[in-house]
């Protein structure tokens, strides 16, 4: 049975190594070993993190394939209106497991990026598993006040993960998103004052019961705070319109920092839509479905017509990350079982993708070559990079048999299934609009000769993290159903979902 030490244990791991970081920095960077040891260091903490997320897992599923909901609090009153509480469910876990897995690989990249030397690099770092820890909490977390304090501590960490190379372009990129940010916490803060107002509660559960029993004016007072809130959080996740601030931070952070939040902070922000949409407000209560289908439209369209005019590479991705967010949405959309499917499929793959592209531009950032130009002839003069960047870029497009393909086939199919065929055909023109610019870049890379002369030497340890995001993508490509299993629990736990 899951106990509280179960759900706390994770979170409080990947926190006290945080703090202990620093300090062991100051030992490591006097030996001659700083790499090794460096890496050492992060392996250990991700082996013991991913032991108490492994644990949670048993524990929960513990003589049953499929079991109820569990909600824990802090002070054991599960009935209090205001308690810290954690919900944990199939989703939850999921989560928890990809967040867990894809920082440990992002983590092993940024200790062969940055220079251990460099006295911001243990302080970098350290915010890289504080940022896990929360988003770990927030996934876990049983009510929207104990979401919201995990959630805006990880936005705290990533302000400073845009911010470790301090120059005007990333002042300017970390001040937009902090006012955005900024915005969004009012937006929610408001939003989750009426709300409390209404119904007496925040948690998942007792709100949703709440919800049923009201009418007539508090229904719809509560529909107008829940439109603050899914606001809030729909700029964090960088909808259309609320997009701005992504492409300038992103193009500004470091490589590991893109990685880190494309792949975690802005695939996972639209996790608390899925709580609100599919947990709480259901359609049956606000057909929200015709509001979201529009802005998962006008995201995708958004997204890759801004991508296809970018000069620069790392800012062409991170329109690409726009553009991933409007295919999440179309998924969300159908309300089916095989549209929360694709969500979460879309979810995994899309964060594994987006991270490899972000890492491998990185690199080749790191010779000197950014814009579409400089990209000329860098497919023969470094193979390895080139290669696992064509390979983001072709999952990114859609190309079997990667996994792109699949998570875009589920969406698209969904959206089909629920009569939003519009939808579904948008988001293929996109797609192929996404495919033409992938293979400019491809004809770029390798059909153009390099202005470089001198042979560019690859790293090949960095290239290791690198390698097994491309390898993720063909597996997951190659072999969906070892990630649709997991998925089947979380379905079974919704039954207002249509099947």
């Amino acid at each position: 049975m899951i106990n509280l030490l179960d759900v706390i244990l994770p979170i409080f791991t990947l926190i006290v190594a945080a703090i202990l970081t620093i300090p062991i920095f100051k030992v490591i960077r006097n030996s001659p070993h700083k790499t090794g040891l460096s890496l050492g260091w992060f392996l250990t903490v991700f082996a013991v993190a991913a032991v108490t997320v492994i644990n949670l897992v048993l524990s929960y599923y513990s003589g049953n394939a499929t079991p109820s909901p569990i909600t824990l609090t802090l002070d054991g009153n599960v009935n209090a209106a205001i308690a810290t509480s954690f919900y944990i469910d199939a989703i939850s876990i999921f989560m928890a497991i990809i967040i867990v897995a894809i920082s440990a690989v992002v983590i092993v990249y940024t200790v062969y990026f940055v220079n251990s030397c460099d006295r911001p690099s243990d302080r970098y770092l350290a915010s890289m598993l504080i940022l896990t820890g929360a988003l770990i909490g927030a996934v876990l977390a049983g009510d929207l006040l104990t979401f919201f304090i995990f959630w805006e501590a990880a936005t705290a960490a990533a302000a400073f993960l845009m911010l470790y190379r301090k120059n005007a372009f990333t002042l300017n990129a970390t001040l937009k998103y902090l006012v955005m940010v900024i915005i969004a916490s009012a937006f929610v803060l408001f939003g989750l004052s009426i709300v409390y107002g209404i119904t007496g509660t925040l948690n998942y559960v007792a709100l949703r019961e709440a919800i049923g029993a009201l009418s007539g004016s508090d229904m719809t007072l509560l529909i107008v705070s829940f439109v603050f809130i899914i606001a809030g959080y729909a700029i964090e996740a960088a909808i259309v319109p609320f997009h701005f601030w992504l492409p300038d931070a992103y193009t500004a952070a470091p490589a590991p920092s893109a990685a880190f939040l494309s792949a975690l902070v802005d695939q996972g922000s639209y996790y608390i839509l899925i709580r609100i949409l599919l947990f709480i407000i259901l359609p049956s209560v606000f057909d929200w479905t015709i509001m979201l289908a529009v802005l998962a439209a006008l995201t995708m369209i958004v997204g890759n017509l801004f991508a296809l005019i970018q000069n620069d590479i790392k800012r062409m991705v991170a329109y690409i990350c726009v553009a991933d967010v409007g295919y999440n949405l179309v998924a969300i959309t159908s309300v089916t079982a095989l549209g929360l499917a694709g969500n979460l499929y879309f979810f995994l793959i899309g964060g594994i993708t987006t991270a490899l592209a972000f890492m491998a531009v990185g690199i080749i950032n790191s010779k000197g070559f950014k814009t579409l130009s400089d990209f000329s002839g860098v497919g023969k003069k470094m193979p390895w990079t080139s290669l696992a960047l064509v390979m983001a870029g072709l999952s990114f497009a859609g190309v079997p048999p990667l996994g792109g393909f699949i998570g875009k086939y589920l969406v698209f199919t969904a959206a089909i299934s629920a009569e939003y065929a519009w939808l579904a055909v948008i988001g293929v023109l996109t797609s192929v609009l996404q495919t033409a610019y992938i293979f400019r870049l491809i004809n770029v890379m390798y059909g153009k000769k390099s202005s470089v002369e001198t042979t560019i030497k690859e790293d090949k340890r960095i290239l290791i993290p690198v390698f097994i995001m491309v390898a993720a993508v063909f597996i997951l490509g190659l072999f969906p159903d070892t990630v649709l299993q997991l998925i089947q629990p979380i379905i079974s736990q919704l039954p207002w979902v249509m099947g």
